[in-house]
């Protein structure tokens, strides 16, 4: 069996197509989604919906609602206890209706009256809103569901100025499961909740039409609860916290006192609502907080966000199953015929590059549409799809993997070769070079007086000092290239590097009519290798004078603080263009301009002083304006 099994994979490997003509990957790929579809995973997908909700960047904010507090600040500040006096609701009551909001929604458990004096003191609250709503307000009493008792009525007086039940659902006994509200109550028994009478009447107050429970996106209806349920949009963060939070919120005792801006909520939706530290009631588990904490949402906002997604007419549509089904079938496909067809770091590529856009489409399709694609068997047939066909893939891949060894070594030795070869010719040419110029310079004071020998003979010194140079060079990348190089780190006054570099470069920088000056501020030594910081200083100073052009000034400076020591060479040249100025450190690279057609070079100085800068701890920046000059600054530790 063994053996039939190692004779399939050898076959299989040598068939030109691939794996593509065994469709027993593809028929295991099926059965495999076939399992996966039987299944919700709520919890997984409950955090993709609750990423959704958090990164949901197409909602609009109107900042219609404003939320009144009862809580602990109040209490204190008023002396009294939830749920306050009928005299303290009146007096409430009188300064809000004054400032003309357009719907208030009081969910607030009154008591019945205790006295004759808070009897009275509750026909004067009925009196105060009745005239409120008479003067075109739209005034609320949200009632609670206690258990065993029913529906808590508001006492008997005030009963008819209206009431709804007020209730937050939380996926307890549905989807995840998890405590956390993600959507809302319309309408219970025939009766629309708080929320959406709340959402109506502003509707109504600003002109637009009403929305009944089943208008919106996505409601459904439920025999159990005999209700109507529809997932809602957060328009914002509903945290407690301010920074983090959008909602207006203002405490109880601020109203009754008159102490907020005179518009401050005219023409708004207005909800009072307790919001107690020690109630658990009073604050409620969100997809923005999916654990209890410090950060837990007040019940009082989630009241708001509801009221103003309704208003918004903010829900969200399920898009069906069977259509999420169906495009796992059509991915395992076409994953199954990418996976076949390439390798399998070529296949993680392009399922990464599958999931992203999954996940960003179903992200997109939310924040634009408010629409929610089940993603969890996507993502999951991604994997499946990857997974049973990548085997396949990776034998091949393991078989070449020898053959890719042995030309990588080869190639090794081939680089080696070269680089001996290269670094041998360079050593071997450094003698010969020598000699000529040696003898060009002593027939050079030979024929001192022979104008047109000194002539030729100046060439033949400026060649071999460009050869010798050109050799230099070459041998300092091959020791940079094999990590030959090796750095010999002393205590240095950078300055005297400066003033000896420039000393050697003032007799050529003359013969151009080229100014060199030295603004060199007192230093102390650092740890530097002064053999490689005067190649830097020397390959800065030669740039400036062969591309800076006559009559111009080079200007060296040196200064330094607590942390770094600056050396800096200026010149007011030609410059570079922008375009090149990204490239002028890379190897081999040389500008294209006018100023560069006569000065010969290989492009190898800026790489090595970038290289020997770095390898001193340093860094080297370029600032250049055509037309105006180019400025390279070094930067070491100043230590």
């Amino acid at each position: 069996m063994k053996a039939l099994f190692e004779k399939y994979f050898k076959n299989t490997l040598k068939e030109s197509s691939g794996e593509l003509n065994q469709y027993y990957p593809l028929v295991f790929t099926f059965i495999f989604i076939l399992i996966l579809i039987q299944y919700s995973f709520p919890s997984i997908e409950a955090f993709l919906y609750d990423l959704r909700i958090r990164s949901d960047f197409a909602i609009e904010y109107n900042n219609d609602v404003i939320v009144i507090t009862l809580d602990d600040e109040s209490d204190a500040f008023l002396g009294e206890k939830y749920p306050y006096t009928y005299a303290t609701h009146t007096r409430f009551f009188s300064e809000l209706t004054k400032a003309r909001p357009g719907v208030i929604s009081f969910l607030v458990g009154l008591q019945n009256p205790d006295s004759d004096q808070e009897s009275i003191e509750l026909e004067k609250l009925k009196s105060i809103i009745q005239k409120y709503t008479n003067n075109g307000g739209s005034f609320r009493f949200g009632t609670h569901l206690l258990e065993g008792f029913g529906e808590q009525w508001p006492p008997g007086p005030l009963q008819e100025l209206g009431h709804s039940l007020t209730l937050i659902h939380i996926d307890s006994m549905s989807f995840a499961k998890d405590e956390i509200c993600r959507r809302a109550i319309l309408n219970i028994s025939g009766d629309d909740s708080i929320h959406l009478w709340s959402a109506n009447q502003f509707r109504s107050f600003k002109g637009l039409p009403t929305l009944s429970a089943t208008s919106f996106k996505g409601a459904y209806y439920s025999h159990g609860a005999d209700a109507t349920f529809a997932f809602f949009r957060y328009f914002t963060n509903p945290v407690s916290v301010k920074e983090k939070g959008n909602i207006p919120k203002i405490p109880y005792h601020k109203v009754a006192v008159g102490n907020f801006p005179s518009d401050y909520f005219k023409d708004k939706v207005v909800i009072i609502a307790s919001q107690y530290s020690s109630r658990d009631n009073d604050f409620i588990q969100t997809p923005f907080n999916r654990e209890k904490d410090e950060f837990s949402v007040p019940t009082a906002n989630i009241h708001a966000t509801i009221t103003q997604a309704l208003i918004q007419n903010k829900t969200v549509v399920e898009i069906p199953r069977y259509f999420t089904n169906i495009l796992c079938f059509i991915i395992a496909i076409l994953l199954s015929y990418i996976n076949s067809r390439t390798s399998p770091m070529k296949g993680l590529l392009i399922i990464l590059i599958t999931m992203v856009a999954i996940l960003a489409i179903s992200f997109a399709l939310f924040s634009l549409f408010g629409a929610w694609l089940y993603t969890t068997h996507l993502v999951f047939t991604v994997f499946i799809a990857y997974y049973i066909w990548v085997p396949f893939r990776a034998i091949a891949e393991y078989q070449t993997r020898y053959v890719i060894e042995e030309e990588s070594k080869l190639l090794k030795e081939v680089d080696e070769l070269k680089q001996n070869f290269i670094s041998l010719m360079s050593h071997d040419l450094k003698t010969p070079v020598a000699k000529i110029a040696g003898n060009a310079e002593n027939l050079y004071r030979i024929y001192a007086q022979d104008e047109k020998q000194k002539a030729h003979l100046q060439n033949i010194m400026d060649a071999t000092k460009e050869l010798n140079h050109f050799i230099t060079g070459i041998l300092d990348f091959i020791k940079i290239e094999s990590r030959r190089l090796k750095l010999n780190l002393i205590s240095k006054d950078i300055n005297t590097i400066v003033e000896e570099v420039a000393k050697n470069y003032r007799y050529e920088a003359a013969n151009q009519s080229i100014t060199i000056e030295q603004s060199l501020a007192p230093l102390y030594p650092i740890s530097i290798d002064p053999d490689l910081m005067k190649r830097v200083i020397s390959n800065l100073l030669e740039n400036a004078i062969k591309y800076a052009g006559k009559e111009s000034k080079i200007i060296v400076k040196t200064w330094d603080d607590e942390r770094l020591v600056y050396v800096e060479v200026r010149d007011n040249g030609v410059g570079i263009a922008s375009e090149n100025l990204e490239h002028i450190f890379d190897k081999f690279y040389r500008v294209k301009n006018d100023a560069s057609h006569g000065v010969k070079g290989f492009g190898l100085g800026l790489y090595l002083v970038k290289y020997f800068v770095e390898l001193n701890n340093g860094s080297i920046s370029v600032e250049s304006e055509l037309g105006k000059g180019t400025a390279f600054l070094i930067k070491l530790k100043n230590a």
